[in-house]
């Protein structure tokens, strides 16, 4: 449809005649070159929407299974969790040791997700903070994206769902109290589109979220990343054709996904994050967000654009925000015959590993994005299934932000 309707309407593009600058544009352009850019964007925004590159990676990526982070023992724990749609999902949990006493301690856990391009290993500069404060931290890699089965994304309308299953699970466990959520770009818009409907939610860390997918697929047509304005009409019929192949492959309607809307229910304390210089994804998305937000709310404009990595005064912030909310010192205790011996701190390791990390300045993440390669160590290999090993040996715990996939 799409290949049919273009070059009709590229013979009216040249006789346009009008003083604005897009269209003095338009009008300077040839046939060939609007039907160019108008195949590219559609091929981006296809691209985006549904089907972003996949990270490969390692598990030894991860990091340490037992480690200390500011004098508290934690361990990490890989498993497999099967959605409701049948899709499996890599998962990772990082959680303070037990002793082994009569009773133990109930922690708090955040819950990361990433971005569409990214995968878990976006979360791993946030251990070390979380398990010295006692809070745990559950990543994993969203469907379609990783280690996890699943062919397309969704920027959050069927992850949402994928992030109903994982807190049930969460809440299943004895020792698991208040769960908060910690979303970057469509992992922001997922915590938004689930926190309506949860009311038992702690807390919400939202960074870089989309108000509607609609306006920002409009905005993206006029920005520097299209070699060429697109026009209005023409953005239409791409999204169009682009609605109803997401609809027939991925089961979804993208004109459903509007955060905006879910905001306005969304009753937990929230902090909204956004780069000052995003150029993919505008502040105002986020100011959006922020005024119709219904719960107690905080938004702080931070250094950098969509993929900077966040300093570590804004990471301090916000760990200390969900440390108010969430309470870990305060959690109740349960018997140690409902305790998990997966937790325990191991009896035979002798001294437990510190948490190293490893940065990415986003000069260099840049250059990648560029490539448009998979963010991850020189070593990375094909996928493979998580063996839930317990081994001790000494392994490098690797931050790695995985910049957007744009359009």
């Amino acid at each position: 449809v799409f290949s049919v309707a273009i070059p009709c309407y590229g013979a009216l593009m040249t006789r346009v005649e009008t003083s604005s600058p897009t269209s003095e544009c338009i009008g300077d352009c040839g046939d060939g070159d609007w039907l160019y850019n108008a195949f590219q964007y559609e091929f981006k925004l296809w691209n985006y929407i549904i089907r972003p590159p996949r990270v490969i990676y390692d598990e030894t990526d991860l990091g340490p299974t037992e480690f200390v982070a500011g004098g508290v023992r934690a361990t990490r724990r890989d498993f497999k969790l099967r959605t409701h749609r049948g899709v499996l999902l890599s998962c990772s949990f990082f959680a303070p040791s037990q002793d082994g006493k009569a009773e133990i301690q109930r922690f708090p856990v955040v819950i990361y997700l990433h971005g569409n391009s990214s995968s878990r290993l976006e979360a791993c500069n946030l251990v070390g903070a979380l398990i010295s404060q006692r809070i745990a931290l559950f990543c994993f890699d969203a469907a379609g994206c990783g280690q996890s089965e699943g062919e397309y994304v969704s920027l959050g309308w069927h992850e949402r769902d994928d992030l109903a299953v994982v807190i049930d699970c969460l809440r299943r466990l004895p020792y698991c109290g208040q769960i908060g959520l910690w979303g970057r770009s469509m992992g922001a818009a997922t915590a938004l589109m689930h926190s309506s409907r949860d009311s038992d939610l702690g807390a919400l860390c939202l960074d870089s979220s989309f108000a509607s997918l609609r306006q920002l697929v409009e905005e993206f047509a006029q920005s520097k990343n299209i070699p060429l304005p697109v026009p209005s009409w023409l953005v239409g019929a791409a999204l169009a054709v682009v609605r109803l192949r997401v609809k027939a492959l991925a089961d979804f309607d993208i004109e459903d996904l509007v955060p905006l809307q879910h905001a306005r229910c969304s009753l937990a304390p929230a902090i909204f994050l956004h780069g000052k210089k995003d150029d993919f994804v505008d502040v105002k998305h986020s100011r959006q967000l922020y005024e119709v937000y219904a719960g107690s709310k905080e938004f702080i404009a931070v250094d950098g654009d969509h993929n900077s990595e966040r300093g570590g005064q804004v990471v301090g912030h916000v760990i200390s925000f969900f440390k108010r909310c969430l309470r870990p010192a305060e959690q109740p205790m349960v018997p140690t015959l409902l305790w998990d011996p997966q937790f325990a701190v191991p009896s035979l390791d002798g001294v437990p590993l510190r948490v190293p990390m490893q940065r990415h300045s986003s000069t260099d993440l840049a250059k990648k994005d560029k490539k448009r390669v998979s963010y991850v160590t020189a070593a990375a290999k094909a996928c493979r299934h998580a063996d839930m090993s317990r081994g001790t040996g000494a392994r490098q715990l690797t931050f790695s932000l995985i910049p957007e996939a744009r359009p």
